[in-house]
This record gives structure tokens, C-alpha cells and sequence, in this order.
């Protein structure tokens, strides 16, 4: 009983120590040219590979997808989640938007133990990073406190942004 306690306040301390659901809001930033990341190029392929969602469900990025968000903080996670809350079930299917967060830097018990379950009440997709060298492909080096939307034109990398509100997220995909 006393080892379940201490590792409950353990898992407890590593989600909620020194992190904040605060995004520091900064202006929208586009890049238009250049590599993003290691494996986003303006020009260039979007090759998300097979991504499995919450629900262990397996999808990808198509030639049909418009726009992919990505995150690679807690706090942005928790931004997109709470502007797809006010949306309908249905809202990104409709825009042909893919949802992807990075969670590979969680620890694996508090991923499974609190992250996941919380992650499923959701109706929509996120899909999950779940291998650390696959994220260090899709992050962008001095933006990972930043929502990515990266806008796609039949699977190609036509302009990325970097936004850190629910307005500038809506008129992203919108």
C-alpha cells in the first residue's frame, strides 16, 4: 500500500512539477521556404508514416489532408484540446485536418496511467509520437513551445505556422 502511494505522488509530482497549461502567447510566425524540421521541407512531402490515435486506431497524413497541427508541449497539447472542445465531433474531418502530439518524453507510467485515459475522452483523433526519434524529425528546433500548423497542397509542405492562441489556431485551419 505504502509503494502504490509513494508511486501515485511520484507520477503526480513529475506531471504537475514546474509545468504550466500556459502558453506564452507570441505573434503568428509563417515560413514559406527552407526546412522546418528534419523532415518538414517547404516544396516538399509531408511523411507522417503510421501514426496510431488514442484509441490504438492506425492513420496517417494523405494526399486529402489540408492541414496537420502538431505539438510538442503539454501546455500547446492542452490549448488545441480545449479549442477542439468548443468545436463539433466532426470538426476535423470536415477542415481535412490531422491532430498530432508529441508525447514521447512522457514516462511511459504516466502516459498509460493518467495521460492516455484523459487523452480518450476525446471524440477526435490525436494521433501519438510516441518514439523519441521520430518526434526529433517533426520538431522545429526553437518553436516547441509553439503550435505548428502545417498547411498541405496534395501532400506537399506549402507553408508552415507557428500560433499560441485559439484565435490564431482557428484562423490557421480556417
Amino acid at each position: 500500500m505504502l509503494k502504490k502511494t509513494i508511486m501515485t505522488a511520484a507520477a503526480a509530482i513529475l506531471l504537475f512539477a514546474g509545468c504550466s497549461n500556459k502558453v506564452e502567447e507570441k505573434p503568428v510566425q509563417t515560413v514559406t521556404s527552407g526546412k522546418v524540421a528534419p523532415a518538414i521541407e517547404i516544396g516538399k512531402p509531408f511523411d507522417s508514416g503510421l501514426l496510431k490515435d488514442q484509441f490504438g486506431h492506425e492513420g496517417r497524413v494523405t494526399p486529402d489532408t489540408d492541414k496537420v497541427i502538431l505539438v510538442f508541449a503539454k501546455s500547446t497539447g492542452h490549448l488545441v484540446k480545449e479549442f477542439l472542445n468548443k468545436k463539433p465531433a466532426d470538426y476535423l474531418a470536415k477542415e481535412h485536418v490531422v491532430f498530432i502530439a508529441d508525447v514521447s518524453g512522457m514516462p511511459g507510467i504516466i502516459f498509460k496511467t493518467m495521460a492516455l485515459p484523459d487523452l480518450k475522452k476525446h471524440d477526435y483523433a490525436i494521433y501519438l509520437i510516441t518514439d523519441e526519434s521520430k518526434a526529433e524529425k517533426f520538431k522545429p528546433k526553437g518553436h516547441e513551445d509553439q503550435i505548428m500548423v502545417v498547411d498541405l497542397d496534395d501532400g506537399d509542405v506549402e507553408k508552415v505556422l507557428f500560433v499560441t492562441t485559439e484565435k490564431d489556431l482557428q484562423e490557421a485551419i480556417e
